[in-house]
């Protein structure tokens, strides 16, 4: 369980320090509230990474550098995908304005069966280690646009020790095994 929180912790996102759009630019820019709102700051922040010390010393190590943790998904319907779009480039345009970096930009192709969306990641490097990551997706799934914000250091080793020790996890098995009980 508290890997599957911690998971969910760290696909968030937001600024407190280095924030190129607040989000009420953000519910301002979509005309609306969000269908999901996720915000993760200080104490908070703090109380997971002391949850985590003892049986996950490389969750809470990563968790003391992170400032803030923002999420907002909006609905996003067929009709009105292409104004999303502009809307979701907007914002990676104040995210690169503001010095951040893309690292990934995946287009959509018209008409392609196999299209799930458009996404675009952005960091802000500092060297050997990254001052924010922000994912921004417009999912043809499930009709959604999403804005995940981590604001803080983020130490590309933690990650992967971190990714390497959940990995060994099988959550299916997991719960399964909760069911015999």
């Amino acid at each position: 369980m508290r890997a599957l929180l911690l998971a969910t912790a760290l696909s968030l996102s937001a600024p407190v320090f280095a924030q190129p759009i607040t989000t009420q630019e953000l519910d301002d820019l979509f005309n609306s509230e969000p269908r999901v709102e996720v915000n993760l700051r200080g104490s908070l922040i703090r109380l997971a990474a002391e949850a985590t010390r003892a049986e996950g010393p490389e969750a809470a190590l990563m968790l003391d550098g992170i400032r803030s943790v923002v999420v907002r998904i909006y609905s996003s319907p067929v009709d009105q995908r292409l104004v999303d779009l502009e809307r979701l480039s907007l914002v990676g345009d104040r995210f690169e304005d503001d010095g951040w970096s893309t690292i990934v930009r995946v287009r959509s192709l018209p008409d392609d069966p196999d299209n799930d969306g458009d996404v675009w990641v952005y960091v802000r490097d500092e060297g050997d280690v990254l001052d924010g990551l922000a994912v921004l997706a417009l999912s043809t799934d499930d009709d959604t646009a999403v804005m995940v914000h981590i604001d803080g250091t983020i130490d590309p080793a933690q990650i992967g020790a971190l990714s390497r020790r959940f990995a060994r996890i099988d959550l299916e098995d997991d719960l399964d095994s909760d069911d015999d009980e």
